[in-house]
Formats: C-alpha cells, sequence, structure tokens
C-alpha cells in the first residue's frame, strides 16, 4: 500500500451522465448526427449574440490532418477526418478545406471551397440554412463587401496559455517552450492576425467566450449523443475488465477496447486508451503518453490494472474509468482503499443537482473521506486517505465536464468490488476468441 493510491480515486469521482448500456455482444448501430434543426437553433442563438460582426470560420484544411495536433506537430497525420468542431456545432457543414462566413443580419451563411467531392457537396446542399459552395477566392471579397455593416469581425482563436493546466496533452505541453523561445501560435490565431492586417478598420474579436457560454447548457439532442457515447465505452470497459488476467499484457486489454468501440459504432476512442497495470496504476498521464509502447506491460497476479478510456461517436465524447484486481480477486488492502473511496464517490454523485456547483461537489467528497479517519488506525491506510482528502480539497474541482472535448460514470459499469469480482468470473472475448481457433 502506498500513498500514492489516491490517484486512482481523480478518476472515479467524476459524473455527467447515466445511460443503460446495451447488452454485450450486441452490434450498436452508429447513431444519427445532430439534425439540421438542432444546427438552425444554433445559428439563431450565435445571431442572437454576435449581432456586431461578420462570424468567420474555417473548416479543417485537409482531410487527413488534426489542427488541435498541429498546434504541436506540424507534421502531424491523421487519416479520419473529422470537421473543426465548432464549425459543425454551428452548420453541420462538414466540407473538407472550407471556409465558412456567417452574416447575423442577414441571417445567412455562406459555403467557400474548391472541394470537389461530390459525395460532401451532396450532403451540404441538404443544409437549406447554407447557400453555396462559393469559390475560396471569393471568401475574402465577399468579408470585404459585408463588413461595411459592421465595426468587426469574430474569429475562433484562443491563446495557447488559455487552454488551462489540463491533465493531457494540451496543459502539459504549455510550458515545454523555454525562455526566450516564444511560444507557438495556433492556427486560428495566425488567421486572426492576418485578418487584422487584411481589414485594419476591422476589430477581430474571438468566439471562443461565446461559443464556451452557448455550449453550457446542452440541448435534447447533445444529451442523446453523450449519452450513447457514454454507453459505448461503459461497454467497452465491462468487456475489458472480463478479459482481465495474470499473464496478459496491456496490450490486450486495448485491443478489447477497440474492437468493442468500433463494432458498438464509435468513430474515433476520445483519446489514446489508457490501460495502466501494476505500479503504471499511479503514473500521471504525460508519461503515460511519452512512451513509445505506452509503457506496455504483463500484468501479475496482486496487481491492479486502471482503465481510462473514453469513445466519440457524432462529434461527441465520454471519459470513464475502472480499476480491477488482476487475479479476479481485490486483497484485503485493496478492497478496504476502494471501499473507503466509493462512498465518497456515490455522495458526490448524489448531491448533482441545478445550483450545486464543481466546489460543493468538491467539499462534499472530501468531508465525507475525512469523516472515516477515525475509524482508521495509524498506517499507510490512514495515510492514503489523508492524502486523498488534500489532493481534493486543492483543486478547484472535483471533475471535469465533457461535450465536444474531453475536458463519468455510467449505468451498466460496476460500482463495487463485489461487482467487479463477479464480472471477472465471466467469459471474455479474448476467451471467447480462443476457444473459436
Amino acid at each position: 500500500m502506498t500513498t500514492r493510491n489516491v490517484r486512482l480515486t481523480a478518476y472515479f469521482l467524476i459524473a455527467v451522465l447515466f445511460s443503460p448500456m446495451t447488452q454485450a455482444g450486441q452490434a450498436g448501430k452508429r447513431p444519427d448526427k445532430l439534425s439540421p434543426a438542432f444546427h438552425r437553433g444554433r445559428l439563431e442563438e450565435l445571431y442572437r449574440r454576435c449581432p456586431d460582426g461578420l462570424i468567420l470560420l474555417r473548416g479543417e484544411v485537409s482531410w487527413y490532418r488534426k489542427r488541435e495536433m498541429r498546434a504541436f506537430d506540424p507534421a502531424y497525420a491523421d487519416y479520419n477526418f473529422k470537421q473543426e468542431r465548432n464549425l459543425y456545432y454551428l452548420t453541420g457543414n462538414e466540407v473538407p478545406d472550407s471556409f465558412v462566413l456567417i452574416d447575423p443580419k442577414r441571417k445567412e451563411v455562406r459555403l467557400y471551397t474548391d472541394w470537389k467531392d461530390a459525395r460532401e457537396l451532396e450532403e451540404v446542399r441538404k443544409l437549406d440554412y447554407v447557400s453555396g459552395p462559393y469559390p475560396a477566392a471569393a471568401f475574402l471579397h465577399d468579408v470585404l463587401d459585408r463588413s461595411l455593416g459592421y465595426p468587426a469581425l469574430y474569429a475562433l482563436y484562443v491563446p495557447l496559455l488559455e487552454a488551462g493546466n489540463l491533465y493531457g496533452k494540451t496543459g502539459a505541453l504549455t510550458g515545454v517552450f523555454p525562455p526566450g523561445l516564444g511560444e507557438p501560435l495556433t492556427e486560428e490565431t495566425q488567421f486572426a492576425r492576418r485578418l487584422v492586417d487584411t481589414f485594419p478598420n476591422l476589430r477581430v474579436k474571438s468566439l471562443a467566450p461565446v461559443l464556451l457560454e452557448m455550449q453550457r447548457i446542452k440541448q435534447a439532442e447533445e444529451i442523446r449523443l453523450l449519452r450513447r457515447a457514454n454507453e459505448i465505452a461503459a461497454h467497452g470497459v465491462v468487456e475489458a475488465i472480463k478479459a482481465v488476467r495474470p499473464g496478459l499484457y496491456d496490450h490486450d486489454i486495448n485491443a478489447v477496447l477497440e474492437y468493442v468501440f468500433t463494432r458498438e459504432g464509435s468513430v474515433n476512442p476520445t483519446f489514446a486508451p489508457n490501460v495502466m497495470s501494476g505500479p503504471n496504476v499511479f503514473l500521471d498521464l504525460l508519461p503515460l503518453w511519452s512512451d513509445y509502447d505506452h509503457l506496455d506491460r504483463q500484468m501479475k497476479t496482486g496487481e491492479a490494472v486502471f482503465i481510462d478510456v473514453g469513445a466519440e461517436t457524432a462529434y461527441y465524447v465520454s471519459d470513464i474509468g475502472r480499476t480491477a484486481p488482476v487475479s479476479g480477486k481485490f486483497t484485503a488492502e485493496q478492497k478496504k482503499l476502494y471501499d473507503i473511496y466509493l462512498p465518497c464517490f456515490l455522495k458526490a454523485e448524489r448531491s448533482i443537482r441545478p445550483g450545486v456547483t464543481q466546489h460543493d461537489l468538491e467539499k462534499i467528497c472530501a468531508a465525507c473521506a475525512r469523516d472515516q479517519l477515525h475509524d482508521l488506525g495509524e498506517g499507510a491506510l490512514r495515510k492514503a486517505v489523508e492524502e486523498f482528502v488534500r489532493e481534493v480539497e486543492s483543486h478547484p474541482t472535483l471533475g471535469h465536464y465533457q461535450d465536444l472535448n474531453v475536458m463519468g460514470l455510467s449505468k451498466g459499469m460496476p460500482y463495487t468490488t463485489e461487482e467487479i469480482e463477479k464480472l471477472m468470473t465471466q467469459k471474455s472475448i479474448i476467451e471467447a476468441s480462443a476457444e473459436r481457433k
């Protein structure tokens, strides 16, 4: 037992959406994306919030690249196309290499692109609130022409340091630039600066705060997709726990996750699935992600494994974690620690309601853990719980939100040590595959 065990709980103590899980083995139909009616509603809200300027957005610049990653690695490539999420959220446009001009006064969305593939162009023509496509070369001319009635332009840029200190790549990499070396400009910031140079008489404003405010309240269609993303992730974690056995490698469990996600209709994992066994359970994510083999190792009897994953479907994502004993049974110490943390998680989860803040949930969780200290003697277990209390109280929030970004716990997943152990007695996908051979 070590006080670093408390890091496990950061992933338990998060509750966003609750949804039933599909039956094991049942193939999942990929859910429909957001409807045109949803996008029309978002545009109407945008017109209301930004009456003083044209809104200028860029689609993903090429079908095989992601701009979020190119901010740190210009050579990054991903051969699965994904439209820039904010442009999709507002318009439903999935045409690569496109520009969009949104005119609030005329309530018009204009698409500019030289993309030639018929499939994407036919899909965007179904959106009766989008006009075009017009040649990409006409974009700046039309901005100049239509800006005469506006004092400002809106672009989707955020200074890099505003990315926050998330426990992920973006947050971790904001501090890797040595003194004297300027931090890289995001493509959106470069786009905004070129607009400033091209239209010096107009103020260029960031659209990011407007979109963040709009996305705080989820619409019914978004809730449906978030539930489905959580449902897929929950099913993947359940099947992964069933597959955990001494002698298997982390990558075996990762294969189960990817199989379930794909069969259930997930487009991509939210992030690289994190299967962390033995001493790797207590790692921060950056060392894990920075390793070529993702710190892949063979699992051993007496160890625990932490499974932290998310699934993406129709642009919406999930993030779920669970810990399981490699041998199928928790040790007495593991069970005791788990059973101390679980009531605190459940108490925080059941306290979620309108008007309750993240800070409120943090205080509820910390108070629950502190109340259990008087039943613990001196030793590693007490130190672990004390460190957990300090860690919870040192953070402004207990968990994070999720939507188009991964910034959770679903029904159909095991809560208690007994439920986890019972689940691990069931036949896994790996065993079923071996029997077929």
